[in-house]
């Protein structure tokens, strides 16, 4: 009787641990994703982008910070992509950079028809004449259970790009809260933004 008990209870207790050992709704109702300091993985990326840089940027030197837009629709942004890129922008100011920003991509960004984005020639010409020495752009995804962001930091003088990183995020509750998608300037402006002459 107890052997027939003990291979009864086997054969139910199979299923349960083969749904754990897939990661299966159990998994993810168990152990949420919670979220990261936000504000210590933007300043080290810029950390990243600014150590791994294959041009020389002096203290002082002029760097634009783009508004992240969502890979998906590069018309959209969200909360997510302006406070990384406001952040990203703070760290590379604390390093002894001038920062401006564009809070509006798609006023100086055209996308071709492969989906690549690209700055429009009078913004390249606007960029060079206000002697800006690099442009920082980037695009996020939202996953399942991850946000994804890459970064490139560009050349102005020839848009080469200069250095490169890219991170991720576990899709806590403020990064769902943060990605929840707009069209590209429909929020107050950045706190880093100035017009450029």
């Amino acid at each position: 009787m107890k052997k027939k008990l003990m291979i009864f209870t086997v054969v139910l207790l199979i299923p349960l641990l083969s749904a754990c050992v897939r990661g299966g709704y159990n998994n993810n109702a168990l152990y949420p994703a919670k979220d990261v300091d936000l504000i210590e993985v933007s300043y080290q990326s810029a950390k990243t982008l600014l150590s791994q840089s294959n041009k020389p940027l002096p203290k002082g030197s002029l760097i634009v910070v783009s508004t992240l837009v969502n890979v998906d629709d590069l018309k959209q942004t969200s909360a997510f992509g302006r406070i990384v890129s406001n952040q990203i922008g703070s760290a590379f100011n604390n390093s002894g950079y001038s920062i401006r920003g564009m809070e509006l991509p798609t006023a100086n960004f055209v996308v071709s028809e492969s989906g690549f984005l690209h700055l429009t020639d009078e913004t390249k010409k606007t960029l060079r004449d206000n002697n800006v020495s690099a442009l920082l752009a980037g695009v996020f995804a939202a996953g399942r259970r991850s946000a994804y962001v890459s970064l490139r930091l560009v050349d102005v003088t020839n848009m080469h790009i200069i250095s490169s990183t890219d991170f991720m995020v576990p899709m806590g509750p403020d990064t769902k809260a943060l990605l929840k998608s707009r069209k590209a300037g429909d929020a107050a402006p950045s706190v880093y933004r100035h017009d450029l002459d």
